[in-house]
C-alpha cells in the first residue's frame, strides 16, 4: 500500500483516486512492462471511470512520473527527520526512533518490492542512490571531520549501505520490523562514527534552534 500524505478535506476525493489509480498501476507493473499496461486495465483495477484518469492525466506515463516524484520527495522527508529541526546532532546521541527511512519503506512496500525484485524500475535505482548521496552532501557537515576522509566518497558509502540495507530488507519479505531495521543502522553507524558531531546545513548559523540532538 502506497503511503497517503496529509491532505486537506477538498482534495481527498482527489487524493483518493489518484493513490487508487497508482496502487492499481504497481499492481499491473508486477505482471507487465508499462508500455503494456492500459488505461483500462490501470482504472479497472482501481474501480474507477476512465473520466477519472483524464481528470488528473493524459497519458499512463504521468501518473507513472506523479508516482515516481512522491516516492522521491517522501524518501527526502523520512532521511532529513532525524536531524530537520536541530542545527548540531551528535550521532551518539541519535535515537533510533528518530530514523525513518524504513517506515518509508514500508509506506512503499509495493513500490520497493517491484524496484528490488525485478528490472522494472532498474533505472530508478540509480535516482534512490544519487538522491541518498545528495541529501548527506548538501544537508550534512561534519564538525569533527577526519582529513583522511573524502566527503563526497563517504557519501557514496553512505548510500549504498541504505540501499544495501533496504534490499536485504525487501528480499526478506521484510522480516524485520522497521524500528529493528533503525536500530540496527545506527549500531553500524555508531560503530564506524560514534565521535562525529553534524550540522544540518538546513538551517542558518543564525537560526536560534542549535541544540544538539537529545
Amino acid at each position: 500500500m502506497l503511503k497517503s500524505p496529509a491532505v486537506s478535506d477538498t482534495d481527498r476525493r482527489v487524493h483518493k483516486s489518484k493513490l487508487a489509480l497508482k496502487t492499481a498501476l504497481l499492481e499491473w507493473m508486477s505482471r507487465k512492462p508499462l508500455a503494456s499496461i492500459t488505461i483500462t486495465d490501470i482504472v479497472k483495477s482501481a474501480d474507477l471511470n476512465r473520466s477519472t484518469f483524464y481528470k488528473h492525466y493524459v497519458y499512463k506515463e504521468d501518473l507513472f512520473n506523479e508516482l515516481l516524484n512522491d516516492v522521491i520527495d517522501d524518501l527526502k522527508s523520512a532521511y532529513r527527520a532525524p536531524y530537520q529541526h536541530f542545527r548540531d546532532f551528535d550521532i551518539k546521541d541519535l535515537n533510533a526512533s528518530a530514523i525513518q527511512i524504513f517506515d518509508h519503506v514500508l509506506a512503499h512496500a509495493s513500490f520497493y518490492t517491484l524496484l528490488v525484485n525485478s528490472n522494472v524500475l532498474l533505472d530508478f535505482r540509480d535516482t534512490l542512490y544519487i538522491t541518498l548521496k545528495n541529501l548527506y552532501l548538501e544537508d550534512v557537515t561534519d564538525l569533527s571531520p577526519d582529513p583522511r576522509l573524502d566527503k563526497e566518497l563517504l557519501a557514496c558509502y553512505q548510500a549504498n549501505a541504505v540501499l544495501g540495507l533496504v534490499t536485504g530488507w525487501v528480499q526478506s519479505n521484510f522480516k524485520y520490523s522497521a524500528s529493528y531495521m533503525a536500530e540496527q543502522l545506527l549500531e553500524f553507524t555508531r560503530m564506524n562514527r560514534s565521535q562525529e558531531i553534524y550540522r544540518s546545513n538546513l538551517h542558518s548559523a543564525t537560526n536560534p534552534s542549535s541544540n544538539v540532538m537529545p
